[in-house]
């Protein structure tokens, strides 16, 4: 089980290095106020009506209520790699703690028992009434 989570969150971060370095191009086209098409990576499909006026025009230059937008998504150039220093302060510590929790000791005894303990005897008589003995 744990192993499996392991390999499950190594390839998680895996992702998140990936789209954290990862660059892209949103491109939009919009004819007057309405977007037309949007897209990733590729150009943005033009309208008919863009492509209308470009025909028509042949040469007379004409405003264009068409507009392109492209944004430019850029991800991380370079990747901060961080290492911290780890020194134990007493490795004879940490040999203890690992033979003690972790290492089957060879010195542990079975301990069974050999003779069974027998409870008291229960109260059976009042003694006080036996031996008529009273406190005044």
């Amino acid at each position: 089980m744990k192993s499996i989570f392991n390999q499950i969150l190594s390839v998680l971060m895996a992702v998140v290095v990936m789209c954290s370095t990862l660059s892209m191009t949103v491109s939009t086209h919009y004819c007057g106020n309405i977007m037309v098409d949007k897209s990733i990576i590729k150009p943005a499909k033009k309208c008919v009506l863009y492509e209308n006026e470009t025909q028509q025009n042949n040469g007379i230059t004409k405003s264009n209520c068409c507009n392109d937008e492209v944004k430019i998504i850029k991800g991380q150039d370079q990747l901060k790699l961080q290492s911290t220093d780890f020194e134990l302060p007493h490795p004879i510590f940490v040999q203890a703690l690992v033979y003690t929790f972790f290492v089957k000791p060879i010195f542990q005894t079975n301990t069974t028992l050999s003779h069974y303990e027998y409870p008291p005897p229960l109260y059976e008589r009042n003694f006080q009434a036996l031996y008529q003995v009273y406190l005044i």
